[in-house]
């Protein structure tokens, strides 16, 4: 038996290009979130994803087989430039912003630039990697609401956010006498991560009964996320409308679960549970609006209303980026007008289009749509990479993420 040196070196630089992209889109992916180990690089994350693309993009430029081979990315790149750029000019008009832009367009460029089977590999081992640290973080937890003395530290995030942290999981100062309080690991918000989860539980579909997309289910449930939950409803229907086979009658059995769960929130020890008191009330309708609606305060509603009114409508308004509780479309569309709205659309319709599959396309469009009018972030790499994912692989051979039932 001989080896060939020459493919023994090949596989070598091919294992290396691949370990540094998704060592970059790991980065880029985690950072979005802030979870608190990333805290001391704050937006300096984005340096280092960079670094990681940079070098895998050149140690692969003399690779017989590309690693990085697609070429219809000038649309995308040119739609995303356009996007960051104009964020930068309408509101940061700061140095930085623009130097910052820079490596966003690296990293989307890496992104568009690799084959859409390696964002598909790149998700399934963010789901492995996420469930497995999940169900780390959720034994931690049970310990902790079992009332078992773990080591603790406080921790901050800017002004905003004060925690217990037990490094495993945080527990926000203000759910401290909480009997139980919303699971949201090491990340900043239930919503943070109940989203993220939700969307690679996105690039799954068909595979729930993985063991980690199980770890992810879970921790999306307890999260108490509305917005969550609104995302994993959607996720649900549109991936059994994606893959066809028995859509109605899964439909079907999938409304008459989800009305079990609602109505035994009501019932169950008298309606006093989390599920009912964190979000079915929420979604109670008062005065035409819903109760749970509370992306925005009342002082930026009115605000908005005004702005929508006027012609900065176009553009947008500066805001005290320092109130909190603001998020959602209506704070995108105050920062950067109807023009930003526009170039937002315009970038999803170029880098999500594949014609060959228009049910996931269409599904990806209308879960996007859900998480911008939730919450706002359209250019965040833990929003952005998994509905990528889907829209660019649904249907592969490599391992299918809505492969029709045989």
């Amino acid at each position: 038996m001989t080896i060939k040196v020459t493919s023994l070196y090949q596989w070598k630089r091919e294992s290396i290009v691949r370990a540094s992209f998704f060592t970059g889109m790991a980065i880029a992916f985690l950072g979005s979130l802030n979870p608190w180990f990333m805290w001391p690089l704050g937006i300096y994350y984005i340096i280092v994803a960079s670094a990681c693309f940079v070098f895998s993009m050149a140690l692969a430029r003399p690779m017989s087989t590309p690693y990085y081979n697609n070429s219809n990315i000038i649309l995308p790149i040119l739609a995303c430039a356009l996007l960051i750029f104009y964020q930068s000019i309408t509101r940061s008009r700061d140095i930085n912003s623009y130097i910052a832009n820079i490596f966003h367009l690296i990293i989307f460029f890496s992104i568009f630039r690799v084959d859409s089977k390696e964002i598909m590999r790149f998700c399934n081992a963010m789901s492995k990697g996420m469930g497995a640290f999940l169900i780390i973080s959720m034994f931690f937890f049970v310990l902790y609401i079992m009332g078992f003395p773990l080591p603790s530290r406080n921790a901050e995030f800017l002004t905003t956010y004060s925690y217990s942290n037990y490094f495993f999981f945080m527990v926000d100062d203000r759910s401290l006498f909480t009997i139980i309080p919303r699971f949201h690991s090491v990340f900043l918000e239930p919503g943070h991560m109940g989203t993220m989860t939700v969307m690679l539980l996105f690039t799954q579909i068909g595979h729930w009964k993985k063991w980690y997309n199980v770890s992810l289910l879970v921790a999306t449930i307890i999260s108490f996320s509305l917005a969550a939950y609104g995302l994993l409803v959607g996720v649900i229907f549109l991936g059994l409308w994606v893959r066809g086979k028995h859509f109605i009658r899964k439909t079907l059995m999938a409304i008459g679960f989800i009305a079990v769960i609602v109505i035994g929130s009501f019932y169950y020890n008298n309606g006093n549970n989390l599920l009912h008191d964190l979000i079915m009330i929420r979604l109670e309708i008062d005065d035409g609006e819903m109760v749970g609606d509370n992306r925005v305060t009342d002082d930026f509603e009115a605000d908005f209303d005004s702005l929508m009114s006027s012609s900065d409508a176009l553009w947008g308004r500066d805001r005290d980026t320092e109130s909190f509780g603001n998020s959602g479309f209506r704070v995108f569309i105050y920062d950067y007008g109807l023009i930003g709205l526009f170039l937002v659309i315009a970038f999803y319709l170029v880098a999500m289009y594949n014609p060959q599959h228009l049910k996931a396309m269409t599904a990806v469009f209308i879960i996007s749509a859900l998480n911008f009018i939730i919450r706002g972030y359209p250019l965040w790499y833990a929003n952005f990479i998994p509905i990528y994912c889907v829209a660019k692989c649904a249907f592969e051979r490599v391992r299918p993420a809505f492969k029709t039932e045989e």
